[in-house]
């Protein structure tokens, strides 16, 4: 296991460096290098694939094999496989350095690869990444590194002494063991371990769980990392879900609102082109409208919030569609506002909306039961408490102070972290919202200890600001149980809240997790009866 700095001051005493290529130099956002066929050919076409190459090296007279022969037993060209390769592979940022420390130090680089890919298509993935070395390659030279040979061919072709070579790489077997046996020192270096917290590794999407857990290691604050892993994901995800449904429905101009949607509504200017403003309305600003609806239609029409558009907001019920549409009827008849939403609730079917409206996370009768109680946590982590418009006033909001004071700046630096490198690495790459979606639930439920301690102060502002963990001391508890329901109702972390609760916690939690949505149902269920905000 080795360093950076131990790397570089073992190669000083080489002038012939080597590198083993995938793990090393390059690293994939895949679980497993077998998961390459899954996302070339589909479950069905990897096993058939995976059996190809067996087939292709039980022929071989030397276990080795190319693309082009495994071709041949595959029945089918290989070439979804490289261009997937192409798109999943990038640079290891630790070797990258360390590579070009060595290049500027003017020492001798090469790359060395067991592998049925050509010598001409690793080339082609390590000057992508950012190297430039010569390549040898197992398939072509037909023979491996595991037993030393392949190092002995290199030693060979280069007239080179195996003690002036030193090689590194990250398998014991082949890169270590191998190397020694022809004579030539070798470090191995550490394999990228799971530092997820949340998210998982799924045969369904492994390349965004290898992405998050390839990308996190960069990142030392853990505020950032929880930003990077769980609402970097969410954004990015809802933002190329958005950019799709106003597509697929032809929406004039999106508005997305205030101030849930600040965050999201930059990410998606950043990335698309379509025509998007941000709309500040709030709870509070829509009750003023109802008895000031000159002074709300004054502001809507300053925006041109009329006719054929949609509203892009966290969701939840809906109010915000249900209402804003009446008004946009006023300024034009034929108006039609839609909703495009992060979640909602099951209660927001109680409400007309647009037949143009639809829902990215929580699809699902069952998800949007449940989602009565993720509200507030997911309000808490991906908005921005900036000023809250109260009421409006000669066709401009007015707002309930001037400052933002916004406690979430490092969760946003990680996300946008996560959301640049994804853009720039995976361009045109869906993200499937089915991952960010379980490991939301996961942090609610099930958060670590650590990530309570880091973000329990946060705050949660809507009608009156409370932090999401507001957990008082389990003897206390003991005595006031009604001031426990009290506090769990205003707590926005249900699961870090019931976590305080230690040996009762499973217990809890599972109780809570039948309970706290039949709860929530049935309070929306009653405000919206009553016509509350």
């Amino acid at each position: 296991m080795t360093d950076t700095e131990h790397i570089l001051k073992e190669a000083q005493k080489y002038e012939y460096i080597t590198f083993d290529v995938f793990d090393t130099l390059i690293i994939r956002d895949v679980m497993d290098p077998s998961d390459v066929f899954t996302l070339s050919y589909g479950k069905i076409g990897r096993y058939f694939r995976i059996v190809a190459e067996i087939i292709a090296r039980k022929h071989s007279q030397n276990g080795e094999t190319s693309l082009k022969t495994i071709e041949k037993y595959f029945h089918r060209s290989c070439e979804a496989e490289l261009e997937k390769e192409k798109t999943i592979c990038r640079a290891n940022p630790e070797m990258l350095k360390v590579y070009k420390a060595l290049k500027s130090q003017g020492k001798k680089l090469y790359a060395i690869s067991d592998m049925y890919l050509s010598s001409e298509f690793i080339t082609e993935l390590l000057n992508e990444a950012g190297y430039d070395l010569p390549v040898m390659v197992s398939c072509e030279e037909q023979c491996s590194k595991k037993g030393g040979f392949l190092f002995k061919r290199f030693l060979e072709q280069r007239g080179l002494k195996s003690h002036e070579v030193l090689h590194i790489g990250d398998n014991r077997v082949s890169d270590y063991e191998g190397a020694q046996k022809a004579g030539i020192a070798a470090l191995l270096i550490a394999r990228h371990t799971n530092r997820l917290s949340y998210a998982k590794y799924s045969r369904h999407n492994p390349e965004l769980a290898s992405f998050i857990n390839h990308g996190i290691n960069e990142i030392q604050d853990p505020v950032e990392r929880i930003g990077y892993e769980i609402v970097g994901p969410i954004i990015l995800g809802f933002c190329q879900w958005v950019h799709l449904k106003n597509e697929e429905f032809g929406f004039d101009k999106l508005f997305f609102l205030a101030r849930d949607m600040r965050f999201s509504y930059e990410v998606y200017r950043r990335l698309y082109e379509d025509d998007a403003s941000y709309l500040c309305v709030s709870r509070k600003s829509l009750k003023f409208a109802r008895q000031n609806t000159n002074e709300m239609l004054k502001y809507l029409e300053n925006n041109s919030f009329y006719g054929n558009v949609a509203i892009v907001d966290t969701g939840w019920v809906g109010v915000a569609q249900t209402e804003l549409d009446k008004y946009a009827k006023v300024i034009t008849p034929t108006s039609d506002v839609g909703g495009l939403y992060l979640g909602t609730k099951l209660a927001f079917r109680l409400h007309k909306r647009s037949a143009r409206s639809s829902s990215c996370y929580f699809v699902g009768r069952l998800r949007q039961f449940e989602c009565g109680i993720f509200p507030p946590f997911m309000e808490t982590l991906i908005g921005t408490n900036e000023p809250q418009v109260i009421q409006y006033s000669n066709g401009q909001a007015v707002f309930d102070r001037e400052k933002s004071t916004d406690q979430t700046n490092l969760i946003k630096s990680g996300a946008s972290k996560f959301i640049s490198q994804w853009v720039n690495l995976k361009t045109n790459c869906i993200i499937d919202t089915r991952m960010p979606e379980k490991a939301f639930r996961k942090m609610m439920y099930k958060p670590k200890k650590e990530h309570i301690e880091l973000i329990r102060d946060l705050h949660y502002e809507d009608f009156k600001s409370t932090s999401i963990v507001s957990y008082d001391t389990g003897v206390n508890y003991l005595f006031h149980p009604g001031k426990m329901l009290n506090d769990l109702s205003l707590s926005a972390w249900k699961g870090a809240f019931l976590k305080q609760s230690g040996i009762l916690y499973p217990f809890l939690l599972g109780l809570y997790k039948i309970i706290g949505p039949i709860k929530a149902y049935r309070t929306d269920v009653r405000k919206y009866k009553n016509s509350e905000l």
